[in-house]
């Protein structure tokens, strides 16, 4: 009789793997790295992004860098050295995929040939395929890169079942390593939403204008956790036992600033939040939901997003990415995120890839009446969707406009 929306990926059971430490050491870093990088989009529009697929991409990159270019890495990602983000991704990652069949992470490091005779780093080769399991290859792109393009678009169409069909690549004839990472997943609510009670409502956009949309409704009774503070009130919408959509808005029914409102909180409050919200009890009444469906597919330039993040040496000719092709002085040459969602009343498909370009460098209870609160999404809301467990946060968004 109901349905859950959203959209994600999910998670592990540190307990079952017996790696605690290193689950709480990438759901702290994915969680202070989502919210470092939500700081520098606009939020004023719509907003999906991947905070752990971008976190593991830069994440294999700091295996490639030394030096101030390494640490300026692992300070924006909250992480103390290379070993242990290593050892969180490939605990986590292993955890998922063979626990979850609607969930898959994919890498591919690609090289151009011309740089092969040079030889990959083998320490870098290693971990990359150990840590990380990804594809390295050859690639032409000094001779063929409209080819290399289009092979790199099958990939991404290959690993996200056909989500994202077109993906445009940003390598260039220049280009001496390209990393790319997808994440993809795709669950059913838990409990579904109704369809014959979705029909069309008002949706007030962030600037004030009014569209109509198609609006899900469904009333759950004692199914789903609510969670308010003086700030926010949140619910939890589950997908099953592991993985969740965490749904946010303000507490003034008349604000449309969700995204400005939740960028200016600590990231100890967010954190506290979302973990307020998943450890609250099953609302005791009754929670009225409105929620749209809606798809987003949204694609990000990140160059001056990382830079905004402490990724200034990594883009000069200073950059120490030593450790990826021998004898080769490397920089990142351009950065680009695209992520999908689709949510409506059967579940959510979500995916999202993220491409890392590498250039050379140049020099880089009695009966009462229940109890009844309201989550009515008719205007901006914010959205995360978060392992139960771990509190890895998978992507997060804004939904500001139709």
């Amino acid at each position: 009789m109901k349905k859950f929306l959203a959209a994600v990926i999910i998670l592990m059971s540190l307990s079952n793997l017996g790696c605690a430490e290193p689950a709480r050491n990438i759901s702290t870093s994915v969680d202070e790295f989502c919210w470092k990088y939500f700081a520098t989009l606009d939020r004023n529009e719509n907003i999906f992004y991947s905070p752990y697929g971008i976190n593991a991409a830069l994440s294999i990159l700091a295996n490639g860098a030394s030096g101030d270019t390494r640490q300026e890495i692992l300070q924006a990602l909250a992480a103390d050295n290379v070993e242990n983000l290593n050892d969180s991704h490939k605990n986590f990652s292993e955890f998922v995929t063979q626990s979850y069949k609607n969930f898959a992470e994919a890498n591919l490091l690609l090289i151009d040939k011309k740089f092969i005779g040079r030889g990959l780093d083998k320490n870098f080769r290693r971990v990359v395929s150990d840590f990380y399991k990804s594809d390295v290859r050859e690639a032409n792109f000094s001779g063929d890169i409209d080819g290399e393009k289009q092979k790199i678009s099958r990939w991404v169409s290959e690993k996200t079942k056909n989500f994202i069909p077109n993906y445009k690549s940003i390598a260039t004839a220049k280009t001496v390593t390209d990393l790319l990472n997808v994440v993809y997943f795709k669950g059913a609510w838990a409990i579904p939403f109704n369809k014959t009670y979705t029909d069309k409502a008002p949706f007030k956009n962030r600037d004030g204008s009014t569209a109509e949309i198609d609006m899900m409704r469904d009333v759950f009774e004692c199914e789903i956790s609510y969670h308010e503070d003086d700030k926010f009130k949140g619910i939890e919408l589950p997908y099953g036992a592991n993985a969740a959509m965490y749904l946010i808005l303000p507490v003034n029914d008349d604000a449309l600033d969700v995204a400005d409102a939740w960028n200016s909180q600590k990231f100890s409050y967010r954190a506290d939040f979302l973990d307020g919200l998943k450890n609250s009890p099953k609302f005791k009444g009754e929670v009225v939901v409105r929620l749209p469906k809606f798809e987003l597919d949204i694609e990000n330039n990140l160059v001056e997003s990382f830079k905004a993040i402490g990724l200034e040496k990594s883009f000069s000719n200073a950059a120490e990415f030593f450790n990826i092709v021998k004898n080769t002085s490397l920089k990142i040459g351009n950065v680009q995120h695209r992520a999908k969602i689709k949510v409506d009343e059967q579940g959510t498909e979500a995916s999202a890839v993220t491409e890392i370009v590498m250039v050379e460098a140049t020099a880089t209870p009695n009966f009462k009446p229940p109890r009844r609160v309201y989550f009515i999404a008719e205007r901006p809301f914010l959205f995360v969707i978060r392992d139960i467990q771990s509190g890895v946060i998978l992507f997060a968004g804004v939904v500001n406009k139709f």
